[in-house]
């Protein structure tokens, strides 16, 4: 019985360009966008990215920038 590979999860983030995804930073603020480009301290460069407040949308970006140090989770939206 073969066991199940492990993924790493910046592998994964790398090959999910161009999709979309939600990301919650430490402070509670939530974005949505596709993740355009990713680093290997996972800071995130998002297009057509729209800041959530309390499911609402409360900004619209064309691209935003976020430091992966302030990332609590990122949720692909295809996976889920």
């Amino acid at each position: 019985m073969s066991q199940p590979t492990a993924k790493r999860p910046l592998t994964t983030l790398q090959r999910s360009t161009k999709k979309k995804v939600t990301v919650r930073l430490k402070n509670e603020v939530v974005y949505k966008g596709k993740i355009d480009n990713v680093d290997s301290y996972m800071n995130l460069i998002m297009t057509d990215a729209e800041e959530l407040q309390d499911g609402r949308v409360i900004a619209n970006y064309g691209r935003a920038i976020l430091r992966g140090n302030n990332v609590l989770f990122i949720k692909l939206e295809n996976e889920l």
